[in-house]
C-alpha cells in the first residue's frame, strides 16, 4: 500500500511547471504584449519627468522676472535721487515743489514703463498722506484705480510690513494683489521713504497660470500663499505642500492624483509652486486601458488563486514543516519526528530523511557525550594518580615529630615543606584549581627543600605581581616545571639561576619558568614527543612525565590554545611557558 501511495505522488518539479505555464506564463505573455503596446517607451514615467521639467522651467522664469523686479526696486536705494532730494528739502535747499517735481520725474522715468509693475507708489515716512507720488503702467494692465485701491484698502498692511523690513525686500498680499515693498534709507540708515510696487500678475506669474496640464495650483512667495487656483481637493493640495517643504523639486501621489512641486531661491526670497496634474493629461496615450486591464483581471485572478492554492499545499506547507523540524533541532530537541504525509514525492523523501537524521543525531550525540565524559574523567584521574601518594603523608608526620624531639630543626623544616607538597598532591578537598597564592606556597616548599640540597649553587628570582594572587590555576601545575628546570638546567652544571615570572595578557594568565641551561638535540626531541597532544603517556617512564602531565592537564581543563611550550631564547636560556585561560571576571 505504501509503494502504491508513493507512485501516485507527483514530482513537485512537474507540478510547479504545469501550474506555472497555466497560471502564470500565459497571462504574463498576454500582459507583456498589451503593456508593450500601450506603455512602449515607458511613456508614463517620461510624462511625469517632463511635467516636472516644465514646472522647473516656468518657475525659473518667474524667479528671473522677480529678480529683475527686486533689482529695479533696489536702484531707487542706490542711485540716491529720492534720498538726496529729501535731504535737500530738510536742509532748506529745496521746497515742496522741487521735491514733488524730482520724485515725479524719477518715478515716470524708472517705473512707468516697467512691465513687472502694474502700479508704483512712493511715500515718505514723515507724512505718507502728504509726501507721496505714484505712477501706473497701462501696458501691464495697470490703472489709476489700482493706486486708489492701494490707499483705500492696502496702505495700512503695507505700512506694517515696511516698519519691520529695515533694508530687506518684502512682499504683501491683499486678496489677489501682491505688492513688493522696500525702504529707502539715508546715509545714517534711517528710513526716508518706502517704495511700493504692485506686481503685474500677468508678467511675473502668467507662465505658471497658463500650464495646460494643471488642474489646480498654489504658489508661495516667501511663505506667503499666492495664486491659489481651484483644485479638486484643496486639502490634499495643502497636505502635499507640507510634505514638499524640505524638497527642492519632485512629485507625490496622493489618492490617485499626481502633484508636482518646485522650489527656487531668488534675491532675498523663495518661490515654491505645487501643481495638481489633470489625470487626463497622463492618460491620453492610454485610452481604453481600463477595459484591457479589466479583461486581463477576469482571466488572471482565478488562475492566480488556483496556482497559489496548489503551491501552498505542495510546496509552502512541506517547507514550513521542515523548517519547524529544524527549529526543534536547534532547540536541542534531538529525535524530533515529522508525522505529516506530503503530497509530493520529493518532500516526502526529505521528511523521511529528516526523521532518520534526527534519530541518528540523537544517538550520536548521546554516545559522544557519554564517551567524552568518561574519557575526561579517566584522563584526569590517570594524570592525577602520578601525584597522589596518600600513604606517605602519615609517615612524614611521624618523621617530623621525631626530628623535633631530637632537636633537628633543619630536618624538621625540610620534612614540613615536603609534607606540604604531599598534602597538595593528595588534594583532600578535591579542588582541581587553587589560587595562585596557594600554588606559590607549594612552590616555595619545594624550593626550600631544593635550596637546602643545592645551597648557594641555586639562585631563585621571583617576578609575580601581587594582582595575580587571586587568579585560579590547576593544583601543582608549577612544581613539575620548576623541578625540570632545576634537574635539567642547574644540577648538571653544579650552579645556575631559575626565574619565575607571571603576567596577564589578552585574557590569559602566562607563567614562565626560565633557567640558564641549554637544550641538546636529544632534549628537544624528548620535549617535542612529550608535548604532542596525542602522545600516550603510558609508554613513558614515570620520571619523564612532569611536563607531559602539565601540558595534558591544561589542554583538558582549558582547551586549545592553552598548554605548555618549552623554548630556547637567543641568549641561551630555556623557558617553560604555560598559558591558562582566565574567566571574564578575572580578565577585567
Amino acid at each position: 500500500m505504501k509503494k502504491r501511495a508513493e507512485k501516485k505522488k507527483e514530482s513537485v518539479k512537474s507540478t510547479i511547471l504545469k501550474f506555472l505555464i497555466l497560471c502564470w506564463l500565459l497571462p504574463m505573455l498576454l500582459m507583456m504584449g498589451v503593456t508593450i503596446r500601450y506603455l512602449f517607451g515607458n511613456h508614463f514615467s517620461q510624462s511625469v519627468d517632463s511635467f516636472v521639467e516644465q514646472l522647473e522651467y516656468n518657475n525659473q522664469l518667474c524667479v528671473e522676472r522677480l529678480n529683475s523686479a527686486v533689482a529695479d526696486s533696489r536702484d531707487a536705494s542706490y542711485d540716491g535721487t529720492i534720498g538726496e532730494t529729501w535731504s535737500a528739502y530738510q536742509k532748506g535747499e529745496h521746497g515742496e515743489y522741487e521735491v514733488f517735481r524730482d520724485w515725479d520725474k524719477y518715478m515716470v522715468q524708472k517705473y512707468q514703463r516697467n512691465s513687472a509693475f502694474a502700479a508704483t507708489i512712493l511715500w515718505g515716512w514723515e507724512d505718507p498722506e502728504k509726501w507721496n507720488r505714484s505712477v501706473y503702467n497701462e501696458t501691464a494692465n495697470g490703472r489709476y484705480q489700482d493706486v486708489r485701491t492701494y490707499w483705500e484698502q492696502d496702505h495700512e498692511a503695507v505700512l506694517q510690513e515696511a516698519a519691520v523690513l529695515d533694508t530687506r525686500v518684502g512682499f504683501v498680499r491683499r486678496q489677489n494683489r501682491l505688492y513688493l515693498v522696500r525702504n529707502l534709507m539715508n546715509s545714517s540708515y534711517e528710513p526716508v521713504a518706502a517704495l511700493v510696487m504692485r506686481l503685474s500678475r500677468f508678467y511675473c506669474f502668467g507662465n505658471l497660470e497658463n500650464i495646460p496640464m494643471a488642474q489646480g495650483m498654489t504658489v508661495e512667495l516667501n511663505g506667503l500663499p499666492f495664486l491659489e487656483t481651484e483644485a479638486d481637493n484643496p486639502q490634499i493640495l495643502e497636505s502635499v505642500f507640507e510634505k514638499a517643504k524640505e524638497e527642492t523639486k519632485g512629485y507625490e501621489w496622493e489618492k490617485g492624483r499626481l502633484y508636482i512641486y518646485k522650489k527656487n531661491t531668488g534675491n532675498g526670497y523663495s518661490l515654491r509652486t505645487i501643481l495638481e496634474i489633470d489625470n487626463k493629461s497622463l492618460l491620453v496615450p492610454f485610452y481604453g486601458w481600463q477595459y484591457v486591464f479589466a479583461g486581463m483581471a477576469v482571466c488572471f485572478i482565478p488562475l492566480l488563486f488556483l496556482m497559489m492554492h496548489q503551491f501552498q499545499r505542495r510546496v509552502a506547507d512541506p517547507v514550513n514543516e521542515l523548517m519547524q523540524g529544524f527549529a526543534r533541532l536547534e532547540q536541542e530537541k534531538l529525535g524530533y519526528q515529522i508525522t505529516e504525509e506530503s503530497l509530493s514525492l520529493e518532500f516526502q523523501y526529505l521528511k523521511d530523511s529528516f526523521n532518520q537524521m534526527s534519530l541518528q543525531m540523537k544517538q550520536y550525540f548521546n554516545r559522544i557525550y557519554e564517551e567524552e565524559i568518561a574519557l575526561k574523567d579517566a584522563r584526569i584521574m590517570a594524570l592525577q594518580s602520578h601525584i597522589n601518594p596518600h600513604f606517605m603523608n602519615n609517615t612524614l608526620e611521624i618523621i617530623n615529630w621525631e626530628a623535633r624531639l631530637g632537636g633537628n630543626e633543619k630536618v624538621s623544616k625540610m620534612i614540613q615543606a615536603l609534607s606540604t607538597l604531599m598534602d597538595a598532591a593528595m588534594d583532600r578537598k578535591k579542588k582541581p584549581q587553587v589560587r595562585l597564592a596557594e600554588e606559590m606556597m607549594y612552590v616555595n616548599s619545594y624550593l626550600y627543600i631544593t635550596k637546602e640540597r643545592l645551597g648557594k649553587r641555586l639562585t631563585i628570582e621571583m617576578d609575580i605581581p601581587e594582582e595575580l594572587s587571586d587568579c585560579l590555576v590547576p593544583r601543582l601545575i608549577l612544581q613539575p616545571l620548576i623541578e625540570n628546570a632545576v634537574e635539567h638546567g642547574v644540577a648538571p652544571r653544579s650552579s645556575g639561576r631559575v626565574t619565575i615570572r607571571g603576567r596577564k595578557e589578552e585574557g590569559f594568565l602566562i607563567m614562565e619558568i626560565e633557567n640558564d641551561g641549554t637544550l641538546s638535540r636529544e632534549d628537544e626531541e624528548r620535549i617535542r614527543r612529550l608535548l604532542d597532544g596525542n602522545y600516550d603517556t603510558s609508554r613513558e617512564p614515570s620520571g619523564n612525565l612532569g611536563i607531559a602531565n602539565v601540558n595534558q592537564r591544561l589542554r583538558i581543563l582549558y582547551g586549545p590554545p592553552c598548554g605548555l611550550t618549552v623554548l630556547e631564547t637567543e641568549e641561551g636560556a630555556v623557558i617553560s611557558r604555560i598559558l591558562i585561560r582566565l574567566p571574564e571576571e578575572e580578565e577585567a
